[in-house]
């Protein structure tokens, strides 16, 4: 119900532009189908006066239809107008209304010169009703027919064909009048419930394609804040739809090679991606993985530390090893040189240079293993562990092994005597 009394205030209204309904893309279309429809319009208006003018003629044998003819020949000639005003030019973007709401106004002119045949026929009032009712229904529904988004223009034109048709029924009025009047009533009322349900039907379509519309910007701003460059192909590989951002890459993309599915460009890494869907054609996916790959190379780099530094603590641990078995040694070399069964000369200058080194090799054995606790719990660094390493090869610097030679050297000499 709220439906109908909708249409019939959008019908009736003066400025139906005002109507939540009637959008710029509606009033648009209504433009649009106006003015290429004006030389159809024209044909058929010339076509059934023609005809309608030559069967009553040779029924009734009347003069008058030839003004009725040549009125309606007129109003053919100023529609042929319009459409010719109109060739070559290109279709606008947006319209405010007025030429739709014009035509519509002329509508009503137009359909009571049409519709008033039956007053130029007065031999037989009853079969001229007839006749005029058959060729102005037929002329509503085909105007219906071409153009079913405006049905204000056929509604009205319908009104103005058929108020001559009424008031030649009251003019002669009788029973077959009455019948007549309530035949053409129902058939006006079926004219005027398609042409309602014809438009409500465009207008849910035009509703549907804004939702889509509505839909696919949201999707975009979507995407474009997600860092998504996307573009929607058809089968023959021709793009239906992109976004700035794919445009932008996939210029850069052309002489780039990918590694793995990721390129980079513009300063960015992007994850390519290509679906297929069965009704359209495939969707085409860059997303910005930079982030991705960046941590994914941080990683590496950290790995890559602690693999170097791992090496390097394996390294120090073995030299220190190494250093600490050389005194250990050589204090065990001093022991078996002084203890009471060694048959080694030795002189109190030889035992005080030895308690010398024995110190000092107890003092690097105490360093060495302060050092290889602070390492052990994370106080050392590289360069501790790269001078340690270092001072295991300068020997001239190093009294573990300068307290080795000495022992060697005096027991060579021992040896020799």
């Amino acid at each position: 119900m709220s439906e109908q009394l909708n249409f019939l205030r959008y019908v009736l209204t003066g400025k139906p532009n005002k109507e939540a309904a009637i959008g710029p893309r509606v009033r648009l279309q209504q433009h649009l189908d106006v003015s290429r429809a004006m030389h159809i319009m024209a044909f058929v208006t010339v076509f059934n006066t023609l005809i309608a003018s030559y069967i009553a003629h040779t029924i009734s044998g009347e003069t008058l239809i030839f003004i009725w003819m040549l009125t309606n020949l007129v109003a053919a000639v100023f529609m042929a107008f319009d459409y010719v005003r109109k060739i070559g030019r290109p279709a606008p973007k947006s319209v405010s209304g007025r030429y739709v709401r014009r035509s519509e106004s002329l509508a009503v002119f137009m359909g009571a010169l049409f519709g008033s045949l039956p007053l130029y026929q007065t031999s037989d009032p009853f079969w001229s009703l007839v006749f005029g009712c058959l060729f102005m229904v037929s002329m509503c529904a085909g105007l219906m027919c071409v153009m079913p988004r405006n049905p204000r223009l056929v509604l009205r034109y319908m009104a103005g064909s058929a108020l001559p048709l009424y008031l030649h029924m009251v003019l002669h009025f009788n029973d077959r009048m009455v019948a007549i009047a309530i035949a053409l009533s129902l058939l006006l009322f079926t004219i005027y419930f398609g042409a309602r349900q014809a438009f409500v039907l465009y207008l849910k379509e035009v509703k549907s394609v804004e939702e889509a519309s509505q839909l696919r910007d949201i999707l975009e701003v979507a995407l474009e804040g997600s860092g998504q460059a996307f573009a929607v192909r058809a089968k023959d590989g021709s793009i239906v739809f992109q976004n700035e951002l794919y445009a932008r890459v996939k210029q850069v993309l052309r002489n780039v090679e990918s590694t793995g599915g990721v390129a980079h460009a513009l300063d960015r890494y992007w994850q390519m991606a290509n679906y297929e869907v069965a009704s359209i054609g495939s969707v085409e996916i860059f997303t910005d993985v930079t982030g991705i790959e960046d941590s994914r190379q941080e990683a590496e780099s950290l790995r890559q530390e602690a693999d170097e530094a791992s090496t390097a603590k394996t390294r120090f641990l073995r030299s220190v090893t190494s250093e600490l078995l050389v005194p250990l040694r050589t204090i065990r070399m001093q022991a078996s040189m002084m203890d009471a069964g060694s048959r080694i000369p030795v002189t109190k200058a030889d035992m005080n240079r030895a308690a010398d080194q024995i110190r000092l090799l107890t003092e690097s054995l105490e360093a060495r293993v302060e050092q290889i606790i602070g390492y052990a719990s994370g106080d050392a660094t590289q360069e501790h562990t790269a001078a340690s390493v270092n001072d295991l090869t300068s020997p001239d610097d190093n009294p573990v092994l300068k307290l080795e030679t000495f022992i060697r050297r005096s027991l060579r000499t021992s040896s020799g005597s």
